[in-house]
């Protein structure tokens, strides 16, 4: 093939790529928004040209993927709103070879949970070929969320008030400033590490560590039950391989893309 011929192509490839970068920032910047953005307010957000936005809007929106009401109206269209309804996109087909991965890569046992109202489900789970086994059981647990390490992960996700009013009928807890307070203190800490922890909280001898993740497929944690001694003799370790799990995942299919 000509140099110019080749040249033209790989040049058309670029564009083409580029083009669809760009409306996948501007679709995710709608996609935050509370509201409808004006042309303006999406340029700044994605940090392009007035000009390239409205291009890109356009053909967005003859394709149905965005709608515009007024100057300051642009949000999501039907037809993106329609496109997502129909994947059907199973949770676990994408979550599973990440358990799989982080199992591997650590030899323990990975648990990956969700809530259920004040409980918690496990859904599912990767035993690791050890030794020493932890096999927890799936389905849901007997222990309120903010018993357990993957739970107090997950309610670290919402906003004080809100965990409070979960548990307002709760009679562990109800009325119980002093309780709220600890539980509080604790959900600090796990927003400012990304991290939660129990040292033999549910089993005697085995360290819980945890990561919630707050995705389009739904909230849900992932954890890692460890004898302790094991435990403290790799902790770095598993911290640093938890934690790039999630942000793995986050990537993948977080709400901020």
């Amino acid at each position: 093939m000509d140099e110019r011929v080749q040249a033209g192509v790989s040049d058309e490839r670029s564009g083409g790529i580029q083009v669809i970068a760009r409306a996948a920032k501007i679709l995710n910047v709608l996609g935050r928004s509370a509201g409808g953005m004006s042309l303006g307010e999406i340029a700044q957000a994605v940090d392009l040209p007035r000009s390239t936005v409205q291009r890109i809007v356009g053909a967005l929106e003859e394709q149905g993927m965005i709608r515009t009401e007024g100057a300051g109206g642009i949000s999501l269209g039907a037809g993106l709103l329609r496109l997502v309804a129909n994947a059907h996109v199973d949770r676990m087909t994408v979550v599973r070879p990440w358990l799989h991965k982080l199992s591997e890569r650590v030899q323990e046992t990975v648990v990956f949970s969700r809530p259920a109202g004040i409980q918690l489900i496990v859904e599912d789970r990767v035993v690791a070929d050890r030794e020493l086994q932890v096999m927890p059981r799936l389905g849901q647990l007997d222990t309120p969320l903010y018993g357990t390490s993957a739970g107090r992960a997950l309610l670290a996700l919402d906003q004080d008030e809100d965990v409070k009013e979960l548990f307002a009928a709760e009679s562990a807890t109800q009325g119980n400033t002093s309780e709220f307070q600890s539980l509080f203190n604790q959900l600090a800490d796990i927003r400012k590490t990304g991290l939660s922890s129990d040292h033999g909280e549910l089993i005697e001898g085995i360290t819980t560590t945890a990561v919630a993740l707050d995705t389009v497929l739904g909230r849900f944690a992932i954890s890692m039950p460890i004898p302790t001694l094991r435990f403290e003799r790799n902790r770095s370790v598993y911290v640093e391989e938890l934690l790039s799990c999630k942000q793995g995942l986050l990537k993948e299919i977080g709400i901020d893309g």
